[in-house]
């Protein structure tokens, strides 16, 4: 048995120990840890960024028919902590699904300094800061076409921990050209200020680049529409993509609509594929306490599940998981205000406001002339509010963040509560579907990396074994050779390890997927990473001195 499969059965029968929760007709953890959880062709990850359980209820309660696509989905809970302390971020919890292994903030795809907590293992001090390989990297190299999805930037933190590495989840210039060099086949969503030239410390035009290595970079939805086979890289704003219910849609596609095209691309690929679809901004709107852009994005985020099961049911053979990172805001349905009386409260008092927006907070903000003197036309355009209080008025007027001021309104006059602007620790739900005949589902109460270890066992990866192959300390890569090694940060926006014998000498520029030698570019079958104290390239590297 692979080292990540004895990890993964300890771990799985660790969590049986705090929840023995299972669905008619779905094998429990403890069954399925008995063996292995099978195959599938295709892995689907979607997460929905922020979404505490009472998000969802609220959502479900401003549709026509009161469910969800992913309701049918539900298998079980997810436990978020990270692995030294109890409330996520999403570099950490993000880092949990796509490499199986807790770590802590702000780290991306990184093993831990710290760690202590449940579901953490115990730390090796040698690993500290260390890259962790990913599913998607995993995917890759097992010669499947792999893809990402956000609605964020590309850049920001849980795409990220599926294809970058860094200990600081801010970097966004270093985590972008990673993303530029793994070689992925599909990437749509924002974040082309991180690749442009005249943004970049580097100066570098990551654009330019993007096209050379074959992509249709793309930057509507039309383009997208239309692009033929091959790579596809979409940016569609320059750091962030609009609340669903803002978009313009000859502007920015929708998350469905990205989905469908990134699963139009990869299912080409006979050896099946690897995709992450993030909902981004749900989290961005609890993080404002928007109830309407919490709603808006997270319908948008079903639809695009809907897209992915009905490719699993038509194309057989692919699992579909999904996980919030955590929850945002402590969103409720039901506050202070009806303390009593909650059970009268009809529904439409809750939905009357929300079902019918036009516009979240944002978008409100958006439409405000300079002196805010039609707040009264916007918010009743927004939201068919038309007796705004003197209160609400001012409130608004005065707020230097429009759309928190709004979303205070809209919550207040909805019974809509939150706790903070934050994130909370709460458990958040855990979603499972496949129609491959050899998957069994992941149920019951887990915890955030093992949906990494469940789904590197049904790709058949062993993640442990890839991070060491992936990522060697560039002086323990060239130990034996006799090589001399020096690292050049002469230019600090472009360093490079230098590693030099005899005559020979091998340029590693940072973030990248290749050497140069004599001038000329050799493709590595990874990338060179620099965790801000030591350098980490492929153990093949070393071929290279011959």
């Amino acid at each position: 048995m692979s080292t990540i499969k004895k990890l993964f059965a300890t771990t799985l029968t660790a969590s049986v120990l705090f929840c023995s929760v299972t669905f008619p007709g779905m094998p429990g953890p403890a069954e399925a840890a008995q063996d292995t959880y099978g195959r599938s062709h295709n892995v689907i990850m979607m997460i929905p960024d922020g979404t505490n359980v009472e998000a969802v209820t609220t959502t479900r309660w401003m549709t026509d028919s009161k469910a969800l696509t992913m309701d049918s989905m539900l298998t079980g809970m997810v436990r978020t902590n990270n692995a030294n302390t109890p409330i996520a971020d999403s570099a950490p919890a993000g880092t949990a699904m796509s490499t199986g292994q807790k770590t802590e903030s702000p780290f991306i795809a990184t093993y831990p300094t710290k760690a202590g907590m449940p579901g953490a293992e115990t730390m090796d001090e040698s690993r500290a800061m260390a890259p962790l390989a990913t599913v998607l990297e995993g995917a890759k190299r097992a010669g499947k076409s792999t893809g990402i999805i956000s609605t964020s930037n590309i850049q920001h933190a849980t795409p990220a921990d599926f294809s970058s590495h860094h200990p600081n989840r801010n970097a966004y210039e270093d985590l972008g050209e990673q993303q530029v060099y793994q070689k992925m086949d599909v990437v749509l969503g924002a974040g082309s200020h991180y690749l442009t030239a005249e943004n970049r410390a580097d100066k570098e035009d990551l654009i330019k680049e993007i096209k050379d290595q074959g992509y249709t970079y793309v930057t509507t939805p039309a383009e997208m529409a239309s692009a033929g086979n091959g790579p596809l890289w979409g940016m569609f704003a320059g750091k962030s993509m609009a609340y669903d219910i803002d978009r313009d849609p000859a502007k920015e596609p929708s998350l469905a609509e990205m989905t469908q095209k990134a699963l139009d691309l990869l299912s080409q690929n006979d050896k099946g594929f690897f995709l992450m679809v993030e909902g981004s901004e749900v989290d961005w709107a609890a993080h404002a306490n928007d109830p309407v852009g919490v709603v808006s994005d997270l319908l948008a985020f079903d639809k695009a599940v809907a897209v992915a099961k009905d490719f699993a049911d038509r194309h057989g053979n692919t699992t579909i998981i999904i996980a919030a990172d955590h929850g945002t805001g402590g969103m409720t349905f039901g506050e202070r205000a009806i303390s009593k009386g909650y059970d009268k409260a009809p529904l439409e008092s809750f939905t009357k406001y929300i079902k019918n927006a036009k516009l979240t907070g944002q978008g409100v903000a958006l439409r405000l002339n300079a002196d805010r003197s039609n707040i009264d036309a916007v918010m009743n355009e927004a939201y068919g509010l038309n007796d705004l209080t003197n209160e609400e008025r001012q409130l608004i007027r005065d707020a230097k963040d429009v759309q928190g001021a709004v979303g205070k309104v809209i919550s207040d006059r909805s019974h809509i509560g939150w706790t903070t602007n934050g994130h909370v620790g709460g458990d958040v739900a855990l979603y499972c579907y496949t129609s491959s005949p050899e998957a069994k589902l992941l149920t019951g109460l887990v915890f955030n990396h093992e949906i990494g270890l469940y789904m590197a066992d049904l790709l058949d990866l062993d993640l442990v074994a890839l991070s060491k192959d992936l990522y060697v300390p560039v002086r323990d890569a060239f130990a034996d050779t006799g090589a001399t090694i020096t690292f050049d940060n002469s230019r600090p926006a472009n360093p490079e390890v230098i590693v030099t014998k005899d005559k020979k000498t091998i340029i590693f520029p940072i973030s990248k997927n290749y050497a140069i030698i004599d001038g000329k570019r050799v493709e590595l079958d990874g990338l060179t990473v620099f965790n801000t104290q030591k350098t980490y390239v492929p153990a093949s590297a070393a071929k290279l001195l011959g």
